[in-house]
């Protein structure tokens, strides 16, 4: 069993069902065996999608085959603009695997494996792009990796370079407690999927439009259409703006009724920011942009030039599509829609209420609809040419009262109140303070950390909690800043405004200490000894020619900044400064010996440094990151 992955489209995920059954059993290979498994999922996932609105592209499935021998089930979903429904996705994706523990499901995106994208500061480390093909699944609920066989007794059960795919399903089914990742990998996934189900209601928005009869009625029988309506609208181009001009189809009667109309935030969005001025031959006009109705109309010109759009880019049907029409409308006549319809029972979709009820009727219809887009969706025509055909179809067959509109506008519920829209730069800065958990205090702890670690060729070398320790060598990186410091302080001078006497003879007893518990002879230690004087003089020498310079400025010491700035942004604590020592330094060069603050020094260079950035990345970003610190823009 093998898998071809392509590129995918920008802003599309790709999804794949494998059934376990079916890995070396011919028996389940049928593809009557994955329709059934295709209407099962369907029927138990309907409830969900049910009210969803998707920006592009619903949720789909269809046999799929991998080979002459396998077949498994794959969807494509475009998502557009709205990241909400990748994840909405994920969602469903881990509640099939949860529900149908058979399968083992796969899922990528355009930029592939997405989920370890999401998880990457939780992975292990052995895992890369390069390694992670055939590895990664959705089984039972929960996030799984195949790890690389570490020792030659791995090899037997885990699969050895790059894992065929039915190697890797193998792994899967039978070491699913080996395969599981941690609760801390999945916990960046499981953040962003445990909202839903509830998160679908809560995130639309209801708003009030002037809309012709016709689109009213449209939209009263299939409120979905809104999203690819806004979709042809916001990606107009001029050979669209030409039909708005005519507006044949939805032309702006003498009364316009005022609907309040349901759109996801991100199609919301996307409507109200554009900036359009109806043609004057269109037949529209806008009330003044100061006037309290002028929002209202907008966006219902906005809609309905989107609905215009959609009928027009519709092709001109054949003969042949005709009778393909009408044929589609025959569901009924499907074996498949039985085989829907069983499983819809099964997971008692009609609540109890007996064949013929009014409620069983509405449920009825409703799943017949969903059953109907469903082969709709099978086609290889394009999303808007479906949904154009559809708004034509529905404009031909709708009726309308337009007593009954007028009616309407009299109990129309309150619009929702759009200030999500506005984000100020202090809730930016406390969402992304949330997220990232970092301020000006951690900084220096971590830089401090930072700089203790060891550096190689491929970088600095951060221990892991979970690799083994394999060196027998045991060094006190603490022990050893601490003794160099000390003798740096000592040959430096740095201790000559800090009085001597005592303190300098318990570091000269701590030094001698040292010295002999090193072992270093006579020879040696002369000749450290006259390196030191060396360095002493090349320091004096340094400090005698800055000393004329305004280098000793531009350093904040102990006590320059105020109670505000100091209670704002600078660090406090027992932190030293970088490599050790305590919070303030040797003063300067003609600076009246006032210490240097060495911690906020630190912390203001780094903050200036990123700021320099602009938001790219750079040395000082990727310094944070390694010291898993994130700044933001306070």
């Amino acid at each position: 069993m093998t898998e071809n992955r392509s590129s995918l489209p920008d802003n599309s995920v790709e999804y794949h069902i494998y059934s376990l059954k079916a890995v070396g059993d011919r028996n389940f290979s049928k593809k009557s065996y994955f329709e059934e498994i295709r209407f099962s999922i369907l029927a138990k996932i309907h409830p969900f999608l049910k009210e969803y609105v998707w920006q592009e592209d619903a949720f789909n499935l269809a046999v799929h085959e991998l080979d002459a021998r396998s077949l498994c089930l794959r969807g494509l979903t475009r998502f557009g603009d709205n990241i909400d429904d990748e994840w909405f996705l994920v969602f469903l994706l881990f509640f099939i695997s949860k529900e149908f523990s058979e399968c083992a499901i796969r899922v990528n995106d355009s930029d592939s494996e997405f989920l370890l994208i999401e998880a990457a500061e939780t992975l292990p480390p052995w895992i890369k792009p390069e390694n992670s093909n055939n590895r990664v699944f959705i089984y039972q609920g929960a996030l799984h990796i195949i790890p690389i066989a570490q020792h030659p007794g791995h090899i037997t059960w885990l699969p050895a370079g790059e894992p065929d795919l039915v190697d890797a399903l193998l792994a899967l089914q039978r070491f699913p407690s080996i395969t599981r990742v941690k609760p801390s990998v999945e916990a960046p996934i499981r953040k962003r999927i445990d909202k839903y189900p509830g998160y679908i209601w809560s995130n639309f928005h209801h708003a009030h439009c002037y809309l012709p009869a016709s689109v009213a009625a449209i939209l009263q029988q299939e409120p979905k259409l809104v999203a690819p309506a806004v979709q042809a609208f916001y990606c107009r181009d001029p050979i669209d703006l030409k039909a708005c001009r005519v507006m044949k189809h939805f032309p702006p009667s003498s009364r316009l009724f005022k609907r309040r109309v349901r759109f996801t935030r991100c199609l919301y969005a996307q409507l109200v920011q554009q900036q359009f001025r109806p043609d004057k031959r269109s037949g529209w006009t806008l009330p003044p942009p100061m006037d309290p109705q002028f929002k209202a109309n907008s966006l219902g010109c906005k809609l309905t030039c989107g609905f215009e759009i959609l009928v027009s880019r519709v092709r001109t049907k054949t003969a042949e599509n005709q009778q393909d029409g009408a044929e589609e409308l025959d569901v009924e006549g499907d074996p498949r829609w039985r085989m829907f319809l069983t499983s819809l029972q099964k997971n008692d979709y009609f609540k109890g209420e007996l064949d013929g009820s009014k409620l069983y009727r509405e449920l009825f219809r409703e799943a017949k609809s969903y059953f109907a887009r469903i082969r709709r969706d099978e086609t290889n025509a394009k999303l808007d040419w479906n949904r154009g055909s559809e708004v034509l179809d529905l404009l031909k067959s709708v009726s309308w009262d337009e007593e009954k509109l007028k009616d309407d506008e009299t109990r129309l519920e309150t619009e929702d109140d759009d200030s999500w829209l506005q984000v100020s730069e202090e809730e930016v800065d406390r969402l992304l303070a949330g997220y990232q958990g970092s301020n000006g205090a951690a900084i220096v702890p971590s830089l401090d950390k930072f700089l203790q670690t060891v550096s190689g060729l491929d970088g600095v070398e951060f221990p892991s909690e979970d690799k083994e320790e394999t060196d027998p060598v045991q060094f006190d990186p603490d022990k050893f800043m601490e003794s160099v410091t000390r003798m740096l302080r000592q040959l430096g001078g740095e201790d000559g405004d800090r009085g001597d006497g005592d303190e300098l003879d318990e570091d000269d007893s701590e030094m001698s200490s040292c010295s002999s518990e090193s072992s270093v002879d006579d020879d040696e230690r002369a000749e450290l000894d006259k390196e030191a004087a060396e360095f002493a003089d090349y320091m004096k020498a340094m400090d005698e020619e800055l000393a004329s310079t305004t280098l000793a400025k531009s350093f904040v010491r102990e006590g320059e900044l105020s109670d505000e700035e100091d209670d704002a942004g600078r660090p406090s604590g027992d932190g030293g400064p970088p490599g050790g020592g305590g919070g303030g330094g040797g003063g300067l060069p003609g600076d009246g010996g006032q210490p240097v603050d060495v911690d906020l020094n630190a912390v203001k260079n780094i903050l200036e440094s990123y700021r320099s950035q602009q938001g790219i990345a750079g040395p000082v970003s990727n310094i944070l990151k390694s010291m898993e610190q994130r700044a933001t823009s306070q």
